[in-house]
């Protein structure tokens, strides 16, 4: 028979001041990762809407989509002058596009905070002033979503609408 052994267990010591110091730096750098994931996640997936939508309008627009950066089809597809899409709307497309790109070039932290501020004031400049307190309380991933959101929903109305009018 195999001789027992008694195991005592002992109680973990109490961190150092230095292991405190890293499990918080850890806890915040990992805070602050999962943060930059979840923009980096929502301004792509946002991104990718709205270029579905300037697909759409480009296509019943009739212009040829194919091999063009988002920006090439953004001056094409306002150049068709569709009533549905304001200048403010058109701008917030140009900035969103200016964030999905110093987000997918890996800019510097402040071009990119910069560029939110600058998409936030361009969507509230697209809506009216009863809107701008609901967009201002929005958190930065609504923001985001739903700027992306306003701007494509008006490129597939006009895309629509140029379809049944067959032009």
């Amino acid at each position: 028979m195999a001789e027992e052994v008694n195991w005592v267990m002992l109680e973990d010591p109490e961190p150092t001041e230095q292991e405190k110091i890293f499990a918080e730096a850890h806890k915040k750098a990992t805070e602050r990762i999962r943060q930059f994931e979840e923009r980096v996640l929502t301004v792509i997936r946002a991104h990718l809407g709205a270029e579905q939508a300037l697909n759409a309008l480009m296509k019943a627009g009739r212009r040829r989509r194919k091999n063009k950066t988002f920006s090439a089809k953004w001056w094409v597809a306002k150049g068709l002058f569709v009533k549905e899409m304001t200048e403010e709307l058109w701008q917030v497309l140009k900035v969103g596009n200016e964030l999905r790109n110093a987000i997918a070039h890996c800019d510097k932290p402040g071009l990119i905070e910069a560029k939110i501020v600058e998409l936030k004031k361009a969507f509230i400049d697209s809506n009216t002033p009863q809107q701008k307190k609901y967009i201002e309380g929005m958190t930065e991933t609504q923001m985001i979503t739903m700027a992306f959101s306003h701007a494509a929903s008006h490129m597939f109305v006009a895309a629509d609408r140029l379809e049944r009018e067959g032009k």
